[in-house]
This record gives C-alpha cells, structure tokens and sequence, in this order.
C-alpha cells in the first residue's frame, strides 16, 4: 500500500470513531432525502424538454412546474426566472448581460467590498473592458453606507449591485433602502443582488423589495449543486452571454438539467415549507453558539452580528491559527470553514489571475488583517441541531488547550 493511501486510511479510521458534525452549510447542505428522491425519478425521465414528442413535452412540464415553484418563492411571475447553473454563473449572467446590453458608456456600476468572488470579478472585468467605471460603498461592520450610495447614485448609474446576505460574516445588508435611493436618484439604474445566502432562509420578497435581478442558488437550501437561477424582472433588457439553442428563452442556453430542476424545485417547497419557523429555530442555535463561546473561550471575537442571518456565524480567536484548527477539528469528525469554500481555489488558477479575498471582504469588514488568519466560519442547515454546536465548541476548546 503506498503512503498516500496509507495516510487516507488513517484519516478515515480517525473520522469513523467520532460522531460528524457538519457546520459548513454556507459552502454546501446536504442534498435532502425528498430532493434526491425526486431528481432518481427524474432521471428516468431522459426527454429532451426541446424535443416536440412526447417524452420532450412531459419533460418540459416537469421543467415549466419547476420554474412555478421557485418563481412563487420570490413572489415573482415564471417568465421571470431563469435556470442557470448556480450562484456564480447567475450573478455574472446578471452584471454581464445587464451592462452588456446598455452598451459602452451606460454608466457606472455601484457595489461593496464585501461582495462574492463571482460579482467583484465580474465588475473588475468590465472595468478593465472600459464598459464602466465602479465606485465602492463601504460596509464596515455590516453598516452599509447610504449617504455614499446617494452620493455615487447622483453619478450616470447603470447598476447597483449589493449581497443580500454577506457569505462569511452573515451581514444583512439594506436592499431596500438601496432600491429606494436608487428610485430617487436614478430610476433607470438596475439593481441586482446576490441572494444566494438569503433564499430559503430569510424573506427574498423581490417585487416588493424593488430589486431588477437576483440571483439564487439550489446546494444551499439542500437542493442539488449544479443547478441555480436568475430572476429578470419583466421589462429588464438582457444580453446573453452563451450563445447556442436558445434555451430558457434565448437568455441562457444550453440543454436544461430537467432532474436537477426538479431537484432544485422539490428543494425550495421544503425550505418554504415552515421557513419562518426555521429561522427561529436556527436562530436558537445562533444564540447557544455565541453564549458557549463567549462563556468558555474568553478571549474569542464574535465577527457576526445579532441582527445578521442566524445561518452564518464568524469569530476569531487570538493567537489560534485556522488552518491548524480546521484539520483538528475535521479529524474529529466536525467540518467547519475559516472563509467561502471558493478561495480553496487560488492555487489552482493561473497566477495574477486571483486576488486574496481577504482585504477584499474580512478586512472591509473592520476585521483587522492579523485576524484573517484567527476566524472561523460556522453555518447552520436545515439538519443542523444543538448536540452540533456542543461537539465544535468542544472539540475546538480541546484543540486550543493543546497548543
């Protein structure tokens, strides 16, 4: 047996001794039972929902009730969704092909610095493109800065766009009082917002929120990865950015996954199923997370504030360093974060191609940069239970008594 196998095997020996307590939900959930059930049956269903036979026809059924599902969620019409292939692909389709389709000179994109990956590299793309010039509202602590959105709105405006929810600290940030400003000041700037973190978990009223664009993603609600979506609100001009059959009514083409729209769909009627009563119940957890942390480990910083979304929780603990704190801690079975799952990446694109996310969102955030490396992420799911948080705050405590 080589070494590399040997060490995998000792690893899975270790892991199967303790209980799994698995808090990353803000990267990915676990596909609910009633989702993979859904998508197994689907998948016999092999019909093309392009093809005019049957099998075609009884595919784009499965494909338009779907859409109904996700569209009542928002509060939206089904002509204004739109199937992608999840989060990132949505919110670049959404700042791509909105600018794109103004044209050259539209005007200017407005965003903070606490946004995803997948939205500031989109707008970093344009501006090195010379489409748009993009001025930055500060979010410090999670308090968004209105007073300069007003000022910058007061600018030619072809796009705000700002998170619903912040994906490693949680904030939730004031889209409608965005929207209102927006109103005010540039009623023909668009506003899209990545409500990747927030959809089935807290309120995504988009009609009455007033936002043109959102964008949604199915593996965070326990839906299946590789599926999310775009709502357009009517009247929104859009410019395709893949080029092909015309699928999804010429926005966004490509052969459409029916089983995983499907999953996705059968994902989204069991968050809303009793989503307030989640929230609370999550929320729960939120509470004995901070009070045990803030209990037994003296020195920890709470990063995630009480009135953000109950689902994400970030706080760093002086003089602990992450890295050596998550393999700990997934050795003993519990799986947590110390930032999105999306920066794992850097080493794997082509350099210069990837800034550090860090300056771009803890140290935004107020975080100091020599606690970039002393935070943690926990994020809750529709599994997550209270024995969760005991085994990570336990586990953790023996991890910083070892050092």
């Amino acid at each position: 047996m080589s070494s590399e196998m040997q060490d995998f095997s000792i690893s899975e020996r270790n892991q199967s001794s303790y209980r799994e307590a698995y808090l990353d939900n803000a990267a990915t959930t676990k596909p609910r039972p009633e989702v993979v059930q859904v998508m197994m049956r689907e998948l016999r269903n092999y019909g093309n929902a392009s093809s005019v036979h049957a099998l075609g026809k009884k595919a784009k059924r499965v494909l338009e009730d779907s859409r109904a599902v996700v569209a009542a969620a928002l509060g939206a019409e089904s002509d204004e969704v739109f199937f992608t292939s999840g989060g990132t692909e949505s919110n670049n389709l959404a700042i791509r092909g909105s600018v794109m389709a103004r044209g050259i000179g539209a005007g200017r994109i407005i965003t903070s610095a606490l946004e995803h990956p997948s939205v500031t590299r989109s707008v970093r793309g344009l501006k090195r493109e010379g489409d748009c010039c993009v001025s930055y509202v500060e979010a410090v602590h999670g308090n968004f800065d209105l007073e300069a959105c007003a000022r910058f709105l007061q600018e030619p405006t072809t796009l705000v766009t700002v998170m619903s929810v912040q994906n490693e600290l949680g904030y939730r940030l004031p889209i409608p009082e965005i929207v209102k400003l927006r109103n005010e000041y540039a009623p023909n700037a668009l506003v899209h917002t990545d409500a990747v973190q927030a959809f089935g978990k807290i309120d995504v009223p988009v009609h009455e929120w007033g936002v043109d664009l959102a964008s949604l993603s199915a593996h965070k609600i326990g839906g299946p990865k590789g599926i999310g979506a775009l709502f357009v609100k009517r009247g929104t001009n859009m410019f395709t950015t893949a080029f092909g059959g015309g699928q999804e009514r010429g926005l966004r083409s490509g052969t459409e996954p029916v089983y995983l729209a499907a999953g996705f769909a059968e994902a989204v009627r069991c968050a809303f199923s009793d989503r307030q009563a989640e929230e609370m119940r999550v929320r729960g957890l939120w509470d004995h997370l901070r009070m045990r942390v803030n209990a037994e480990i003296p020195d920890a910083v709470v990063n995630s504030r009480e009135d953000g979304s109950p689902y994400l929780f970030n706080f760093s603990v002086p003089g602990m360093k992450n890295q050596v704190a998550l393999r700990y801690l997934s050795d003993h079975g519990v799986y947590v974060s110390k930032a999105s799952a999306c920066e794992s990446n850097i080493n794997t694109v082509p350099v210069g191609t990837w800034r550090h996310k860090h300056p771009l969102s803890l140290q935004a955030a107020g975080i100091p940069l020599a606690m970039g490396k002393r935070t943690l992420r926990v994020s809750f799911g529709y599994d997550s239970c209270k024995d969760d948080v005991d085994q990570f705050v336990d586990t953790l405590k023996a991890y910083l008594a070892s050092c």
